[in-house]
């Protein structure tokens, strides 16, 4: 047992894995749980340990930058030093020792792909660290662990009571940590975790009883078996399709997607009769499982005689969020002969995103003729369609 001192804790978290494993071609700790992403929950809980002078942030090649910017969504209390990995995780370890501040007594290592340690288990760790000189959190082995040869022959049965299934946070006394290290350099020695150099030089290390819900999420299954133990229900989407037609007269406000624009024939109605955002509303309504616009907004009721098709749509947009539900991507087709469209789309995209608040990119708003044919063909009407993808839940 090590003499025991005051503690200065830095925290290694190790955030440079590819997540092949994952099907993904970014990195799996910006993959999002809930409101966060993985790395983000983990520094969570990380920021909060008691003595925790900084965080010493480890990241791929070319992943500073996103990093940085994804670390600005969060309010911690604690400094952050971004730092290049190396080529194992051992180097990267490493490259993170290199950054502590000299000040530091006790270090604690852990995986950034791990955000339900909770900030009791590092200050456990932390504790042991002090006391017995390297400590790391386990769990008892609950399956039968049988050795076996390269041909998958059974060489023996293990013991299951003398066996623990090891995780992070780890945690050592920063000078018995430095000197492992320098040992597993010199000898080319990698181990398979961070306590694996302590005993390489014959200190012993603590086991901190654990939590086996401190899973390292590394499949496509355990970002469901993360959100679970969280409590995030899974988001689900749904579509819907709207269609609104009206007759075009002369001298009427020809108003599209909320954009006033110049033409001698404007589409007739009780309200503006933008046809786009009636469309588009439609679709809204569809998707949440609701009624049609006119149910909403009757044509016979003269609050909503000439009234802006915006605000309608701030409050079918307001129907959805009691229910919980959200659009995410809008595609809108307009079918007329006349006015062109093509002047004001860029205007029509913005108008909508200032109420819906969704991207600029998961706005699409085209236009079309009816090549000469039928009503519209021929000037007496203009049509729009619109499809909306709807989510619940966090998105």
């Amino acid at each position: 047992m090590e003499d025991k001192m005051d503690k200065v804790i830095s925290c290694i978290v190790l955030a440079a894995g590819a997540g092949r494993r994952m099907g993904y071609k970014e990195n799996k700790i910006f993959i999002p749980l809930g409101r966060f992403s993985i790395i983000q929950r983990t520094l969570q809980n990380v920021a909060n340990v008691e003595c925790l002078k900084e965080i010493i942030l480890v990241v791929a090649e070319g992943e500073q930058e996103y990093m940085t910017k994804h670390l600005q969504e969060l309010d911690l209390i604690v400094p952050v030093q971004i730092v290049l990995g190396g080529k194992e995780r051992q180097d990267s370890v490493a490259c993170g020792l290199q950054a502590v501040s000299e000040d530091t007594n006790i270090v604690l290592v852990h995986d950034g792909a791990r955000p339900l340690a909770s900030t009791e288990l590092f200050n456990n760790v932390a504790d042991s660290a002090n006391t017995y000189g390297a400590a790391t959190v386990g769990v008892p082995a609950t399956d039968t662990i049988k050795r076996v040869d390269m041909d998958h022959n059974v060489l023996e049965t293990l013991q299951r009571s003398e066996l623990y299934q090891i995780q992070t946070p780890q945690g050592f006394q920063k000078e018995l940590f430095v000197e492992a290290h320098q040992a597993a350099y010199e000898t080319k020695y990698l181990g398979t975790d961070d306590v694996s150099l302590v005993e390489y030089v014959g200190k012993p290390v603590h086991i901190v009883e654990g939590n086996y819900c401190n899973i390292k999420v590394t499949t496509p299954n355990d970002i469901a078996v993360a959100k679970r133990y969280l409590g995030i229900e899974d988001t689900r989407m749904r579509v819907g399709f709207g269609y609104d037609i009206h007759q075009l007269k002369a001298g009427r406000p020809c108003i599209l997607g909320g954009v006033h624009i110049e033409s001698e024939l404007g589409p007739d109605g009780h309200s503006d009769a933008d046809v786009l955002i009636h469309a588009l509303m439609d679709a809204m309504l569809g998707a949440a499982g609701l009624r049609d616009i006119g149910y909403y907004f009757p044509p016979e009721d003269d609050q909503y005689k000439g009234i802006s098709s915006m605000l309608l749509l701030e409050k079918v947009n307001s129907l959805l969020k009691e229910r919980g539900l959200q659009a995410y991507n809008i595609d809108v087709m307009v079918i007329s002969e006349t006015p062109k469209l093509k002047p004001h789309i860029d205007t029509m995209k913005a108008n909508l995103q200032s109420v819906l608040e969704i991207p600029l990119e998961r706005i699409s708003i085209k236009a079309t003729t009816n090549e000469m044919l039928g009503a519209i063909g021929r000037r007496e009407g203009i049509a729009a369609q619109a499809v909306v993808s709807v989510y619940e839940g966090e998105i």
